[in-house]
């Protein structure tokens, strides 16, 4: 899987895209696009990479990715193993150009805070659940809708975005030109190995020959261009997966230790506390404690 610019297919009577998936599993590369991308899990759970960030994502969640932003969105496994399931997938997707609304729109005062929402959505930005409510039915209807109040619509939505203050930006600061280089593919093939292998033994030799270079130079490679280590990453994306069996609540955290990657339980508590503050036990039940006063 490598690095793919997305060319967007826009209806003859459409200046941008706004549709709804239904579908077993999410199939995506690792790509990017010119266009701003909202994207509106009304039903799905999985990975989320955008540029050199890592994390979960799940129903009701709501996300802006800039311009130019390599991203993926991938199911866990479960999705790809059984795919009967035909609707176990739903989401809404909205693409637009930054200039959509025509030049000097971007001018007036009365969009200033619209062009921060587009300048942030660089790094992406994941809204609050509370956010994707209030915007919920704008993102229905907008599906399917035509002609004017289409773009009344979208406005509509971003009016919503660009005065909210519940949104998480994702990336490091400065990371999104970092992947405008004509390194996308090689990063994209380093990626795409870790998503599809992280939950076996890893050497840091095999991935450095993907690269095609030292391991020693890779390490410095990959630190440049994702602003951690590659050890770091690697156990984001396990410890990610980790969260996802811990939340289901089926198996034991010894086997979830070795299902993630990890060799020892040992260093599975250790990594997960630093990373996620608190042990995999006390997330455990801090969920659970969760869904107790829902």
């Amino acid at each position: 899987m490598k690095l793919t610019y997305k060319q967007t297919e826009l209806r003859p009577e459409s200046s941008f895209l706004a549709r709804k998936d239904t579908m077993p599993c999410i199939e995506q590369n690792w790509h990017f696009h010119k266009e701003l991308e909202l994207i509106y899990f009304l039903k799905s759970t999985g990975t989320r990479y955008v540029g050199n960030s890592i994390g979960n994502f799940e129903e009701g969640e709501l996300y802006l990715i800039g311009s130019n932003l390599p991203h993926l969105f991938r199911n866990h496994k479960e999705y790809y193993e059984d795919e009967g399931d035909e609707g176990a997938v739903d989401l809404i997707v909205v693409k637009f150009e930054r200039d959509l609304f025509g030049q000097g729109f971007d001018e007036l005062n009365e969009t200033r805070k619209l062009q921060h929402l587009f300048q942030k959505a660089n790094r992406g930005l994941k809204f609050s659940k509370a956010v994707s409510y209030l915007v919920h039915s704008h993102m229905v209807g907008l599906v399917g809708s035509q002609g004017l109040s289409s773009i009344i619509g979208l406005l509509k939505i971003l009016d919503v975005l660009s005065i909210s203050e519940n949104y998480v930006p994702l990336c490091s600061e400065g990371i999104h030109n970092t992947f405008k280089n004509s390194e996308k593919e090689r990063m994209a093939k380093i990626i795409s190995y870790l998503t599809e292998n992280f939950d076996e033994k890893i050497e840091l030799e095999k991935v450095a020959s993907i690269a095609h270079m030292t391991p020693n130079a890779f390490c410095r490679y990959f630190k440049k261009r994702t602003r951690k280590s590659f050890t770091q990453y690697l156990n984001e994306i396990r410890i990610r997966h980790a969260c996802k069996l811990l939340i289901e609540g089926q198996l034991q955290i010894s086997t979830i230790c070795y299902q993630s990657g990890f060799n020892t339980l040992t260093n599975f508590n250790r990594q997960f506390k630093n990373f996620m503050k608190i042990t995999p036990s006390e997330y455990m039940e801090k969920y659970n404690a969760k869904l107790e006063t829902v």
